[in-house]
């Protein structure tokens, strides 16, 4: 199913699940990981779901985010979940200035450590190239390492921590990397027209 197209370049990409439609907010941020933590809600939200219930989900999701991980089979299901849930933990402490918990952590370098990576040098007919090889040899997974990968270099880095935003609109669990300081939305046309919907509504009564 095409994407349906909303301002600001920001997207929901829509996957037909065993449940019927399941919406994926795809709001193309740097790292995979803000995209993977925003398939659940946090804990307590009015609006708490999991678009990561069934495989179909899951093969969905992975579609939408194929192009920017390593290429090979699919993970289990129970993996990416453990992974989506040490990184939610991460990041919600990160964002809300808690101490980052020890056991989010040792995940996330489980998760690296299992699918090693090193850069190999490859004599081509057009000249010498490098590639990364993900070692499968450990048992890991070469998707999951990549984003427990990208994941540490980017939350290991203040500058770029600094930028991690939740969503203005009081409902929405989704977090994001604010490229300017004005950004206050997970996508403007979405959270940013309900809220002020709702303002308005609120000084006029309905009326």
């Amino acid at each position: 199913m095409a994407a349906i197209k909303i301002p600001n370049a920001y997207t929901f990409d829509m996957a037909i699940s065993a449940t019927g439609p399941r919406r994926f907010a795809v709001i193309g941020e740097p790292v995979v990981a803000v995209d993977l933590i925003n398939t659940i809600a946090a804990p307590g939200s009015p609006t708490a779901d999991d678009l990561l219930t069934t495989d179909r989900d899951v093969h969905a999701w992975w579609r939408i985010e194929g192009t920017r991980v390593p290429s090979g089979d699919l993970p289990d299901i129970r993996a990416l979940r453990r992974l989506r849930t040490a990184l939610r933990a991460m990041i919600e402490a990160l964002v809300d200035g808690r101490p980052v918990p020890p056991a989010a952590v040792a995940d996330l370098n489980f998760f690296m450590q299992s699918a090693p990576a090193s850069t190999r040098l490859l004599l081509t007919e057009a000249g010498l190239r490098t590639e990364i090889q993900w070692h499968r040899e450990y048992g890991g997974n070469p998707r999951l390492a990549f984003i427990a990968t990208q994941a540490a270099e980017f939350l290991s880095d203040p500058s770029k921590v600094s930028r991690l935003r939740r969503c203005a609109n009081p409902v929405c669990s989704m977090i994001f990397v604010a490229a300017n300081a004005r950004r206050s939305w997970c996508a403007p046309g979405v959270c940013g027209n309900r809220v002020r919907v709702a303002r308005h509504y609120g000084r006029t009564g309905g009326s």
